[in-house]
């Protein structure tokens, strides 16, 4: 029988990650939802990628983390995803705090990315809402506070969504 190459390995964990029926635990109380934290999935991806031949690695390297998923039958067959890196400033927090955040955020959404976990983006949802009131003290509140709160990049978060940047 042929050896499964690191592609067909990880889209049958995959498909069999989503018959998991995976509970989101994260709450933002600000906003409103839910996610998916990194001990609602994790303990699941390893137990696949142990029956598959699978094995990742998270890294951080200048300016992108990496998410690196080796074939174990072939280690010369990987997998890489990669996004870049935002600063966090979280508040109360120190540097070593706000560097574990950041972390945290990157190799969460790298999972998410690479096992194709299905997630609500409610902000993306709130958008068409929220423009509607664009020149409001409110919208603008709600946005910052979103930002904050989610550690997110202010100037490439307003670049996307094609708001200004201006506080």
């Amino acid at each position: 029988m042929k050896e499964k190459n690191v592609y067909q390995k990880l889209q049958e964990c995959r498909c069999e990650l989503q018959k998991k029926n995976l509970k989101k635990s994260g709450k933002n109380k600000f906003a409103g939802f839910e996610y998916y934290e990194l001990a609602d999935f994790l303990p699941a991806i390893n137990e696949l990628f142990n029956e598959h031949g699978l094995s990742s690695k998270f890294s951080i390297c200048e300016d992108e983390a990496i998410l690196t998923i080796v074939n174990n039958d072939n280690i010369e067959q990987i997998i890489n995803f990669t996004s870049p890196i935002a600063e966090a400033n979280i508040k109360g927090c120190t540097p070593v705090q706000s560097l574990g955040g950041v972390h945290t955020y990157l190799k969460r959404y790298l999972y998410i990315n690479a096992l194709e976990i299905v997630e609500n983006d409610m902000f993306d949802g709130k958008v068409g809402n929220m423009e509607v009131e664009a020149d409001t003290t409110d919208y603008k509140a709600l946005v910052e506070q979103y930002i904050k709160d989610n550690n997110i990049d202010k100037v490439a978060f307003c670049k996307a969504y094609k708001l200004s940047a201006k506080s």
